[in-house]
């Protein structure tokens, strides 16, 4: 039998698609996790979830989901290893990548508070360009209610908010710089995530490395946080510099 905790979140399908389509798919949960046991939830930016308080995440479902819209995220909130996984399908392979965000802050980040999880605000601060794009097809991009932060960029467009940035690229087949840092972490963590049109997202950090994606050597040639902003021309207070 599986047991139900109502008020704690244990796992999480997202992405950029209809709550209808994530009823559907919670209606192939087990007969348990049915009613009580999962609630679909709206969120920003056009994004939904289907929360889980039961079980063990079910990566089948979220591949499933798939076949209807991508990236799809599935999220583990296992209080000793929480896992944000992107599910990204490229024709007929599937991409996994781990994005550096706990579960319940990467939800946050879309109107999404899953229960047992108090919304706190995340030390991470975080830029995305997109190029070749305009400030209209990023706007578009956006809900009206949105509280993102959109500029026009000399290689593009600036977001304040780097995963909104990271869905335009994909969507427009455009490359993106993602810049992520934590100011209050002690070992100066930044990383850059790049991604190329056709291929698996690509990041690079000389301090902590994700062993989920391919690494970078470097980012258009530089490797210090100081040169990535400079050659991406970066405010540098938006990164809390």
């Amino acid at each position: 039998m599986i047991r139900i905790f109502r008020d704690d979140t244990k796992w999480a399908i997202a992405g950029k698609v209809a709550t209808n389509v994530l009823e559907q798919i919670a209606r192939k949960l087990p007969r348990e996790l049915q009613g009580e046991g999962s609630k679909v939830v709206p969120g920003k930016q056009g994004f939904a979830a289907l929360l889980v308080f039961g079980d063990l995440p079910n990566e089948t479902m979220a591949k499933q989901l798939l076949t209807s819209v991508t990236p799809v995220y599935l999220l583990d909130f296992d209080d000793d290893a929480p896992v944000t996984l992107k599910l990204d399908r490229k024709k007929t392979r599937v991409t996994e990548t781990r994005v550096d965000e706990h579960p319940a802050d990467f939800l946050e980040g879309y109107g999404i508070v899953a229960p047992g999880y108090a919304a706190t605000p995340s030390p991470v601060k975080s830029v995305g360009i997109v190029e070749g794009a305009s400030l209209a097809e990023a706007k578009r991009s956006l809900p009206p209610d949105a509280d993102v932060r959109v500029t026009e960029h000399p290689r593009g467009v600036l977001f304040d908010y780097a995963m909104a940035a990271g869905m335009l690229a994909d969507e427009l087949g455009k490359r993106g710089f993602l810049v992520f840092r934590d100011p209050e972490a002690k070992d100066g963590w930044f990383c850059c995530v790049v991604h190329e049109p056709g291929k698996e997202p690509a990041s690079y950090s000389p301090v902590r490395r994700d062993p989920n994606s391919p690494p970078l050597d470097n980012v258009l040639g530089e490797t210090t946080l100081e040169g990535i902003v400079r050659v991406l021309e970066i405010p540098g207070e938006l990164l809390g510099l």
